[in-house]
């Protein structure tokens, strides 16, 4: 099954995922600002990756990052641990569990922000349903091993890669024969935000591979590693492209993110051990 070899070897490569915690329906979730009265219509979702808790967006204070901005978004965080990609249920999860309830709530636009491996699950949420995500930014996504990675470097790029000659017979790749897909048409899905740290010795080469397929002006990257510290800095210049955006900053200075109307111009803790 291909959902359940996502992330195989890299559960087992986390010093973390000692035994793999089993999926609850539905999904236990942490919101953060009132959601039931607060009015808001946007929804922020978080998704955690392999290692730690998905506590720690507090903790390390990206939860924070929102607030102290005063941007008019709620934010959830499910705990959307290895045991649902193990399961194949972590999509299923993030909309009967999170997105359909908040719309009949009244929400109205859902974000989702991936990290490591909530950076895949934000993937393969939009594979299945673009048409309830707003816009994705995903910081420091995990996106193969050394071999998949290696075969799209040497043919030239993501756009160049051939699938059916891959000696790969797995998730990674779906991910990436989905990457092409959205290098085709990508009118059909959300726009896709992308920030890295360019020394991440858990990504490696991974996410420079993935925004060949994304516009210029929608990736950054900055130096640092696959730790919280490199996480805070990205996640603080997604949020200035939302910033910009919920206050209606005029284009000239502001940078693009998506609208409903118009989706085109939008301490160092370590999360995972290294491969």
């Amino acid at each position: 099954m291909l959902l359940y070899r996502i992330l195989l070897l890299l559960a087992v490569a986390s010093f973390s995922v000692a035994c793999v915690p089993k999926a609850q329906i539905p999904v236990p979730v942490l919101e953060y600002g009132q959601i039931e009265d607060s009015g808001n219509t946007d929804l922020l979702i978080f998704l955690r990756g392999i290692g730690g808790s998905h506590t720690d967006f507090e903790r390390f204070g990206l939860i924070d990052q929102v607030r102290d901005r005063g941007l008019p978004i709620d934010i959830v965080v499910p705990n959307a641990h290895y045991g649902y990609y193990k399961s194949e249920s972590v999509v299923d999860r993030i909309k009967e569990d999170i997105i359909d309830p908040a719309r009949r709530q009244g929400y109205q636009r859902f974000w989702l922000a991936g990290f490591s491996m909530g950076g895949l699950g934000s993937l393969f949420y939009i594979r299945e349903h673009p048409e309830d995500i707003e816009a994705v930014m995903l910081v420091s996504p995990f996106m193969g091993w050394g071999t998949i990675r290696r075969e799209i470097d040497t043919a030239g790029g993501i756009r160049n890669w051939d699938a059916d000659s891959s000696a790969i017979d797995n998730w990674q790749i779906l991910i990436w024969t989905f990457i092409q897909d959205y290098i085709a048409a990508p009118e059909n899905y959300p726009p896709v935000y992308l920030g890295y740290g360019i020394t991440d010795g858990v990504t490696k080469n991974g996410p420079s591979l993935l925004a060949d397929a994304l516009l210029e002006q929608r990736v950054f990257s900055m130096p640092g590693g696959h730790n919280y510290t490199t996480f805070q800095a990205l996640w603080s210049k997604h949020l200035d492209r939302m910033e910009a955006k919920f206050n209606a900053v005029p284009l000239a200075t502001a940078v693009p993110i998506a609208t409903a109307d118009n989706r085109e111009p939008l301490s160092a803790q370590s999360e995972v051990k290294p491969e």
